[in-house]
Order: C-alpha cells, then structure tokens, then sequence
C-alpha cells in the first residue's frame, strides 16, 4: 500500500511539474565528458570524417545559467565555451557554423563570446560561417563579427549597434505613498543611477560617458569584422537601428541572403572542403564546470538563477533583470 501510495504521490509531482505549477529542480553532477556529438547532416560518403560544428546562440546572452524545465542550463557564455574545447579538441571538426537567435544581452558577455570566438580561430585557424536567423541584434550582431562570412535569412532582423541601459526612477511614487530612500555616501556621484532620484547634470555625464564608451568599442569591433566597410560608414550605420536582410545586405552588414543548406554549403568552402557531416553538441542538466560557469547554490534552488528578457516571439520577462544581470548596460535591441 506505501508503496502504491508513493508512486501515486511521484505521479503527480511529475504531472504538476510538466504543468508548471511546482518546479522540483534537479542539480546533477555533469561535466564536460558528458556531451555528446549529434550528427545533424551526415556527409555524403561514408568515408568523409570532417564535420563542420553547429553552435547556437540562442535568446539573451549572459552569464547566468536558466532555467530549463527539470534542469537548468548552463549560460550561452558556458555553453559556448563547451562547445569550442570541444571543436579545439577534435582534429575532424573543419569549420564552424554559428546559429545567431539573439536579441543580444549583457555588454560583458557579449564581448566575451566575440572573444572566445576569435581566439578559437586564431588558435586553430578552422573558419567561422555564420547564419542569423529571425533575430541577430545588437550583442547578437557583435557576436558575428568573429565570423568569416556571414549569412541571414530572408527574414532576419539583425543590427541595433548600440548600446543600451536601464535606470527607473520611482522617488515621486515612493513619496506619495510616504516611502523614502534615505541615502548616506563617501561621495556626490557614489549613487549615481539611484532608482531613488533624479539624474543630476553630473549624473547624466558620466553615464553618457560609459555609454559612449562601450559603444566605441562595439563601433570598433565592427570595423573589425566588416573590413570592406570603412570606419565612417560604420558610425553612419550604428545609429542603433534594425536592418531587415536586405538593407543589411545592401549596407554591407553581411555577406550573404540565404537558407540553412546555402550557409552549411558555405561553411564547408570556408574549410576548402567538399564533403562533411553537420554535428552538435549536447549535454544534460545543468553544469559548472568551467571557468565561465557560477552557481547560486546559496538561493537552494536552480530556477532563481537568471532572466530571460528576449524579443519577438520570444519569452519577455524584466522583472528583476534590470538588477539581477549585475549591470545596467546592455548590447541589446529591446522596443
């Protein structure tokens, strides 16, 4: 009878957790071992070993892991490091071809992703084909200048360079329902972006001035990655505006307008290779285990773990983004 009861009882807590009223998170111990390579395409002669390595990028870019169901799952930043020890490790992986889906996200993590990238090619010399899919924007856009050759599809909204931050001001409603915020510090600008105040003058320059900043160095590592558009035509275009395919093509933005098949095919002439398999890696459950990966195992439970604002058709949720990303600034297309 204990025994019927006990199932019944797991029964349901399944059932309720798949209906998303509980959330029983599940912390299992995986490592890096524990990927696995999935082939996608298989090449066309079964004596061709060389892949190319599908890698996505998928929603907003950070560095917290997410929520994922009965597991969490590692950050794009960690995965993404996964993704490439792997391909560094595997003398058959001939190209890479980076799916963008991604509005962009923290400024920080999108630099480290275009770096990790590009140390990736520097170390190895494999090529980086990239295909943007309904969304590449902003961060999502600064991640593909690690790219060699760059394709969307007919759909694709891509662009948005610039940068972004969020500041809310809620010191007049706190007053009218008699709640106030009072403040001691070192010095004038020590709460400079304090939801409690206005912006002073000096407030405003200074985070004007790290705007300016970081989008400089978005500016820059544009340059870099669209050597054929000249530096002036890079600052006209980052205005912070989206580009449809076509006017990011016609901007020279990207290289080419095409499908998935098209890129793949891209992605082996890169490699200066005819024939490959398309794979991917994957692993279950969460995971902590490289140098970009953190935990808040303080909190007791893996869902609180990060936001996921994303754009289109994907899920919207800032609720406490704003301050649980650690940083107001954002490569990042949010309307």
């Amino acid at each position: 009878m204990r025994n019927r009861l006990f199932v019944i009882a797991l029964l349901l807590a399944v059932l309720a957790s798949l209906t998303g009223c509980i959330f029983i998170p599940f912390q299992g111990p995986v490592r890096r071992r524990d990927m696995a390579v999935e082939t996608l395409i298989e090449a066309q002669s079964i004596w061709t070993s060389d892949q190319v390595l599908l890698v996505s990028l998928d929603g907003l870019l950070d560095d917290e892991p997410r929520e994922g169901g009965w597991f969490s799952r590692p950050s794009a930043l960690v995965q993404l490091k996964d993704v490439l020890d792997y391909a560094e490790s595997d003398h058959r992986v001939k190209a890479l071809l980076l799916r963008v889906n991604s509005p962009g996200g923290q400024v920080t993590a999108s630099d480290l992703i275009h770096q990790e990238l590009k140390r990736f090619k520097e170390k190895t010399g494999v090529k980086i084909a990239v295909i943007c899919m309904d969304l590449a924007a902003s961060g999502g856009y600064y991640a593909a200048m690690a790219g060699d050759e760059i394709w969307a599809l007919p759909t694709t909204v891509t662009g948005s360079i610039g940068v972004i931050a969020f500041f809310p001001e809620i010191g007049g409603l706190g007053r009218k329902i008699g709640l106030d915020m009072r403040v001691i510090k070192s010095g004038e600008y020590k709460d400079t972006g304090s939801m409690w105040r206005e912006f002073s003058k000096g407030d405003r320059e200074i985070l004007q001035g790290v705007i300016d900043e970081m989008h400089e160095r978005f500016v820059n590592i544009v340059v870099q990655g669209r050597p054929r558009l000249s530096e002036e035509r890079v600052r006209e275009l980052a205005n912070g505006r989206i580009y449809t395919a076509k006017q990011a093509l016609e901007a020279g933005l990207i290289d080419h307008v095409g499908n998935f098949d098209q890129a793949f095919e891209g992605a082996k002439r890169l490699a200066g290779i005819e024939d490959a398999s398309l794979v991917a890696c994957k692993y279950p459950g969460d995971y902590h285990g490289n140098y970009y990966a953190w935990a808040r195992s303080n909190r007791g439970q893996v869902a609180e773990s990060g936001p996921q604002p994303q754009i289109n058709l994907f899920r919207l949720d800032l609720g406490e983004s704003l301050h649980a990303l650690g940083t107001p600034f954002y490569y990042l297309w949010l309307p």
